[in-house]
């Protein structure tokens, strides 16, 4: 397995113990409205996308996940995971603009 399809198992994983999506990033939530993607279509990605890239920011490992909304454009949502039971919204990013 590639490190993507690793990372996208326990994204998987998480999603499915009831990890916590948060918006503590207020950067996250400009991005999502400056980019006209609701949040609970944001957070519906990363329920369901796949991990299409993985980056290690100082320590702290970042997770690009992919997916559509409910209009079929392509968001991208990077999120922290914390421990195994927080998922961190970082930014939002639409990948058909």
């Amino acid at each position: 397995m590639s490190d993507t399809q690793n990372a996208t198992f326990d994204l998987r994983a998480m999603v499915v113990s009831g990890a916590k999506i948060t918006w503590e990033v207020h950067h996250a939530r400009e991005q999502a409205a400056l980019r006209n993607v609701q949040l609970v279509e944001a957070e519906r990605v990363v329920r369901t996308g796949t991990v299409t890239r993985i980056d290690l920011v100082g320590s702290q490992i970042r997770w690009r996940i992919s997916g559509w909304d409910s209009d079929s454009r392509p968001v991208d949502v990077v999120v922290r995971p914390v421990g195994n039971s927080v998922l961190l919204v970082i930014t939002v990013i639409r990948t058909d603009e």
